[in-house]
């Protein structure tokens, strides 16, 4: 079994960072859109996702360094070639799913019990 480059090795390490990034962009958005209700966590985390995410976007600067991508053009790579689009994306995405999640509610009347609350289903198990 031939064993991997270097380089190669660096790569795969680089598609690992983008996957983290990806999940941890993703749950920004969720977060913006679905903020959760009072007194939630949810916040928290927020935070504490932005920071690690911070993280990994300086773990991907220095892992395009050692493969000798050009310095000048990392950054730009990293931001406009992921990070933004992904994040808009995300967040475009979530906004559709809760404009959609709004029309499916019948309208309440005033004898109705208000709905349990707009948050998708994945979530209901949260509102302890």
């Amino acid at each position: 079994m031939p064993m991997l480059t270097q380089a190669q090795n660096q790569i795969i390490y680089l598609m690992f960072l983008n996957g983290i990034l990806f999940l941890g962009l993703n749950f920004i958005a969720y977060s913006f859109v679905f903020p959760g209700q009072k007194g939630s966590k949810r916040i928290g985390y927020l935070f504490l996702a932005c920071g690690l995410l911070a993280y990994l976007v300086q773990l991907m600067h220095q892992g395009l360094m050692a493969l000798d991508y050009p310095p000048e053009n990392i950054t730009g790579l990293i931001l406009s070639g992921f990070v933004i689009p992904v994040f808009f994306i995300s967040l475009a995405y979530y906004r559709l799913k809760r404009n959609r999640m709004d029309k499916d509610l019948p309208p309440m009347s005033t004898t109705d019990s208000p709905p349990s609350s707009n948050v998708p289903e994945k979530e209901k198990h949260e509102t302890h």
